[in-house]
């Protein structure tokens, strides 16, 4: 048998190595003629080569088909008989060489792919090489296939060129590229995401692995109904695009919005196999749709009313809360000027002023009145902002308008509240003293004056506290009234508060007398007009008024010496008998001056402690026995030497210092009681007056006053309590709150000066009172079968039936002594006996055991026992 030409001779295998060329060959009819083989070798479409192994790694072409001349351009004859050193590029040489050493050792079929430069250009090609194993094991020659895979190389090299320019376009114009390649579970498989995908997202650019599991830790939970319901989609065959957005997980744990674009490539069996596709950050355009939306929702919802307007200023469209602020809906309005709902209260070039400001500037604010579509007026606080477009132009006017109507009106009734008088509607205090003020500028300005009128109701508390507080309201308002009747267009009534009214005068005549003339005329309207009798009710009622006069700058330099010198000039006019009028002079402001100082020292008497405590006796008219004292304060001044208590006392209690006062007072009473029982076992019993503003304002001292007659352990009813009718009068329950509890802290109350005041029964009921003393005006003038003698036995029997004792006060001769002893007075207390002395005069009494009045003689006939009665 002939080798077919151009195939080297193969030496037939031995049975126990025979292989299936060497069968092939030594077959006697072989299946296939071998000019078919021939055929093949020649025209098939890779390169076939054949080397012959020699010794020292050296191989020689033994044969080669015209493929190889095709592919690298060498001829056969060129080939054929040369080394593979003499043919493989140098730069391929010895990868050729190792992977043919590898397949004679391993006897296996070995694959690579390699890339030489040969005469026809750069070539790529899969080789596959195959020993032929000889009987003896020997390797003596190589049979290698080469599928050339060049232009598929560089059309994948074009693909991958393409797909870069692709992904950078996308990039460029802010998209990601992502591909994904199909599993077996229609949401698993592989997904890819290129550099700008992982920017976005913040991740690795290495494939990810997608199911159903990394799906929903990676996509918002809100978001993953709709990935899963598209895939689903897509696995089914029903679309072939994904468009989708969503939420995911950025690296760094916040949420980034995306949209997800991509086309699926499908089998045969529409089952899809892979997608590619795009990622876009939405982020800032999902942001600024919540912004619009929130937008909408603010313009849909606001309570502002909302005009939408174009750069002409012509209203485009507004929001709900606009129809019902002002009436008019979009379709009323659309294309007009705001000033068709604009009430037109303003000035008249108001609007062209507005539009000016709002064109310079680009905002206008402010209040303004707006008229509602069925004509009532809007009071509102508007705003009006230009919005601007990228090219720093107009393309609207937002006019947002507020209603403040029920503000404005609650403004002015706090207002009116705050200046006016509610009872009166005259100006308050407050604006009173603004209207002053004015009026000093004024003055001061134009170098003239003004003046000022204080004016007092007299006797006005009489008429709340016997007719009421309603009452009395009414007589205020007519007194309102009657005032305004009397003053002049210009002039300003105001109430300060209770019965006190001002009447601010204003300037209205140049020469100085017609001005005066002009000033008492109105004083005297005023006086006359409240003496005329006032009908309330079924009643009439008489009051009148004291006024008090004041001019400035004549008699005061500042508004509020000017208030004060008239209140001054006013109470001067009561005190010289009411139902006038009383101009200020110097002398009532130096006798004012008089009074701040006498305060002033007094304040400091009292801080050092220089109010001496004296005690006045009180005798039993039975025996002449010191049973009783009555304690006295005293102040002896450095400059003017000894104030009597009816200058001082009403000085402490208006100054709120009568509380201290009488807390030093108790103090000094409890350490004398005190060292007189202990140093001559001396129960005196000592009277202390109290003030009702002691009562009213000094709680914490009167717990104070308690506390020390309990730590000085003194026996019950050693120390009285003196009050007078006029404390009760209020029927103020914290005043009877504190009498009653002077009674359980062991100390007996004492009613002082009675039937000076009001002598009201009900007093000596309410309250248990242990004594009662006659006042002393009653007892000055007491002689037999007077009627000052009728009532203090009157009042004797009446104490005495009522379980109480009487002190008779301001005893000052044996006559009268003998009388109240008539009558069956238990006590008293005068000149006759003592006057008020230090505490240690009282003390040497104590220690002599005898007292001034038990002198020889007058005491024998002084304390003889008295008939019970006269006949």
């Amino acid at each position: 048998m002939t080798d077919p030409p151009g195939i080297p001779p193969v030496v037939p295998h031995s049975a126990a190595a025979s292989s299936q060329v060497a069968r092939y060959l030594a077959a006697d009819a072989p299946p296939v003629p071998l000019h078919y083989l021939t055929y093949l070798f020649e025209h098939v479409a890779d390169v076939i080569f054949f080397l012959e192994v020699l010794d020292g790694d050296r191989y020689r072409f033994s044969a080669v088909n015209e493929r190889f001349t095709l592919t690298t351009g060498l001829p056969v004859s060129a080939v054929v008989g040369k080394e593979v050193d003499q043919i493989i590029p140098p730069a391929s040489l010895e990868l050729v060489k190792s992977k043919y050493r590898e397949a004679i050792a391993t006897r296996k079929v070995v694959q690579w792919q390699e890339v030489s430069s040969y005469p026809t250009g750069i070539r790529t090609g899969d080789v596959t090489v195959s020993p032929v194993i000889e009987a003896d094991g020997t390797c003596r020659l190589l049979m290698g296939v080469v599928h050339d895979v060049t232009e598929h190389h560089r059309n994948q090299q074009r693909l991958a060129e393409l797909e870069e320019r692709w992904r950078l376009a996308l990039e460029y114009s802010g998209a990601g590229a992502w591909e994904w390649q199909a599993g077996a579970d229609e949401l698993g498989g592989e997904l890819t995401i290129f550099p700008f995908f992982q920017s976005i997202i913040g991740m690795g650019c290495s494939p990810l692995t997608a199911t159903r599991e990394t799906l929903r830790d990676w996509v918002h939970p809100d978001d993953t109904g709709a990935i899963e319901a598209a895939a689903a989609a897509i696995a089914a065959g029903k679309s072939e695009r994904l468009d989708a957005e969503a939420r995911v997980r950025h690296h760094d744990g916040h949420w980034v919005w995306i949209r997800m674009q991509g086309k699926v490539v499908f089998d045969a069996a529409r089952k899809p196999l892979r997608m590619l596709g795009t990622v876009t950050d939405i982020s800032v355009l999902k942001a600024a749709q919540h912004s619009l939306e929130l937008g909408s929702l603010l313009f849909e919802n606001s309570h502002e009313a909302i005009a939408v307007l174009d750069p002409d200023g012509r209203i485009e469209t507004v929001n709900p809360a606009f129809t019902a602020m002002r009436g008019f809906t979009a379709d009323d309005i659309a294309g007009k000027a705001p000033r068709v709902y604009n009430a037109g209260l303003e000035e008249s070039d108001f609007d062209d002023a507005l539009w000016a400001q709002l064109r310079a500037t680009g905002q206008w604010q402010g209040e303004l009145w707006s008229r509602h579509k069925d004509g009532h007026v809007i009071a509102e606080y508007r705003t009006i902002t230009a919005a601007y477009g990228p090219d720093r132009r107009v393309r609207n006017y937002i006019d947002i308008g507020t209603d403040i109507t029920e503000t404005k009106r609650a403004e002015e009734l706090a207002w009116r509240q705050g200046n006016y008088d509610v009872l009166t509607g005259l100006p308050n205090r407050q604006m009173f003293l603004e209207r002053v003020a004015r009026a000093v500028q004024v003055a001061d300005r134009d170098a003239t004056g003004f003046t000022l009128l204080v004016i007092d109701l007299d006797r006005f508390k009489d008429v709340n506290e016997t007719l009421g507080h309603s009452a009395g309201d009414e007589i205020l308002r007519e007194a309102a009234q009657r005032l305004l009747g009397c003053t002049r267009d210009g002039d300003t009534v105001a109430r300060l508060g209770g019965d006190e009214f001002t009447v601010l005068l204003a300037p209205g005549r140049k020469h100085i007398d017609e001005e005066t003339f002009a000033v008492d005329r109105t004083a005297q309207a005023i006086i006359q007009a409240m003496a005329s009798p006032f009908a309330l009710g079924g009643e009439t009622l008489h009051l009148s008024a004291s006024i008090g006069i004041t001019h400035y700058p004549k008699d005061a330099a500042d508004m509020e010496s000017l208030v004060k010198h008239a209140d001054q000039a006013m109470y001067v006019a009561k005190q010289q008998g009411r139902n006038r009028y009383t101009y200020f002079s110097h002398v009532m402001q130096e006798r004012a001056q008089a009074r701040r100082q006498l305060t002033k020292d007094l304040r400091s008497a009292i801080d050092e402690r220089r109010l001496d405590v004296h005690y006045q006796p009180i005798v039993d008219l039975a025996t002449g026995a010191l049973k009783k004292a009555e304690s006295l304060v005293r102040w002896t001044h450095p400059q003017r030497g000894t104030i009597g208590p009816a200058e001082f006392i009403p000085l402490c209690e208006e100054t709120g210092l009568i509380v201290e006062l009488g807390e030093q007072i108790f103090e000094t009473v409890v350490r004398d009681v005190v060292g007189w029982k202990r140093e001559h076992d001396a129960s005196l019993q000592v009277g202390i007056n109290v003030s009702p503003m002691q009562l009213l304002a000094g709680r914490e001292a009167c717990e104070r006053c308690f506390q020390m007659a309990r730590d000085a352990a003194l026996p019950e009813h050693t120390l009285v309590v003196e009050v007078t009718e006029g404390m009760l009068l209020d029927n103020n329950p914290f005043v009877v709150q504190q009498l009653r509890q002077i009674a359980e802290h062991g100390m007996d109350l004492s009613l002082d000066d009675f039937g000076t005041g009001y002598s009201s029964l009900s007093y000596l009921k309410k309250f248990k009172f242990q004594f009662l003393k006659i006042d002393r005006s009653f007892v000055m003038h007491l002689e037999a079968d007077t009627t000052d003698y009728a009532l203090c036995e009157t009042i004797v029997t009446m104490a005495h039936k009522l379980g109480m004792l009487v002190i008779a006060e301001g005893i000052e001769t044996p006559e009268q002594l003998d009388l109240l002893k008539q009558a069956g007075c238990d006590y008293g207390q005068g000149y006759l006996f003592s006057k008020a002395v230090p505490g240690p005069t009282i003390e040497g009494w104590l220690a002599n055991g005898r007292m001034p009045w038990m002198r020889a003689g007058f005491a024998a006939q002084a304390f003889k026992r008295a008939p019970q009665k006269l006949s």
